[in-house]
């Protein structure tokens, strides 16, 4: 079996290397050439070559397509018009396969209305638990590695430099705390730079929310690191705007970090206000779930401590890729 995945997948690299080992565990192969027979497809990437690619499927290989529906229009800042587009594009391609796959309720809701009738069902992301555990020896070499003092306090946020991640709002709150380190990880989503190019053309994304960035706010562009980068912060903060689960978080949960994010209803699916992370809806907002954290050491170890347990609740990759396999086996089996 081949899994169509792309080889070009920074933005996904905590997810779809280790789902892969697991599902080869199973017994089932999984490669990312794109040239090669397959029993199956998997789209990850709603890219032109899926699209390339499930066409060539229907014209010559009968197999069945799974589509992973884990964006929607909003994973875009865009205008009207070309949400327009961005829905028909996504519409299109997801139509051509057998399951849609979404990893939250939230995304799943979309996909049913976008298609009734498509058999649409919906299986959390899943991480390496161990992977991002917290570290102290990580806290340390990370903190030496890039010049954050043993007293600093440290909010950390992961994800692409985009708008709709919140760098903006990631600003704004570092400008209340001048005496805390604000470190943004993560760099552009895509290494290709006419995929760059294309995503800032649809997202109407520039520069502007780069500048002007108040001197306590630190980053570090892509890096592999993203678990000692965890480990070596005090506070994850994740005001992004939009997601269809947000795996970013699930690490930052998983590392027993307190969490404050953004309110959305795809984060109610796992977490609770109060019980394991604080929630906001304005910059005033978050600067008060912060204020509240640094003032209270007890409840960042609470919140931190109910975090890890929701993460392994809901987000055990040996869940997901048990699930997964079972998935995969329906389909080869029709």
């Amino acid at each position: 079996m081949v899994n169509r995945l792309t080889s070009n997948r920074k933005w996904l690299d905590s997810y779809i290397p280790s789902i892969a080992g697991r599902v080869k565990e199973q017994g089932i192969d999984v490669v990312f050439d794109k040239d090669s027979d397959y029993d199956l497809m998997h789209i990850h990437i709603p890219m032109v070559l899926a699209y390339r690619v499930s066409c060539k499927n229907n014209n010559g290989n009968n197999a069945p397509i799974i589509f992973h529906g884990h964006m929607t229009e909003d994973t875009f800042v865009v205008g009207g018009k070309t949400k327009y587009f961005v829905r028909k594009w996504l519409k299109n391609l997801a139509n051509k396969a057998d399951i849609i796959l979404c990893p939250s309720q939230y995304a799943a809701q979309y996909y049913r209305q976008l298609l009734p009738g498509k058999d649409v069902r919906q299986l959390n992301y899943g991480i390496d638990l161990g992977k991002y555990a917290y570290s102290d020896q990580d806290r340390q070499a990370f903190r030496q590695e890039y010049g954050i003092g043993d007293n600093e306090t440290v909010v950390c946020s992961v994800g692409g430099l985009t708008l709709r991640k919140g760098v903006s709002e990631f600003s704004e709150v570092a400008s209340c705390f001048p005496d805390m380190r604000f470190m943004w990880v993560g760099g552009s989503f895509h290494n290709k730079q006419s995929v760059k190019s294309l995503y800032g053309i649809i997202s109407k994304e520039n520069n502007t929310i780069m500048k002007d960035m108040p001197s306590n706010v630190m980053f570090t562009g892509y890096i592999n690191n993203v678990p000692g980068a965890l480990s070596a912060s005090d506070i994850f903060f994740f005001p992004s705007r939009h997601e269809t689960q947000g795996l970013a978080l699930v690490e930052a949960a998983a590392n027993r970090r307190p969490i404050v994010t953004r309110d959305l209803p795809v984060f109610r699916e796992w977490l609770t206000h109060g019980c394991d992370c604080l929630m906001g809806s304005s910059e005033e907002e978050f600067n008060v779930c912060i204020r509240q954290l640094i003032d209270d050491p007890a409840l960042m170890r609470r919140l931190g401590s109910a975090a890890r347990r929701s993460a392994e609740k809901y987000h055990d990759i040996d869940m997901t890729s048990k699930r997964l396999g079972q998935i995969y086996n329906e389909l080869l089996e029709m």
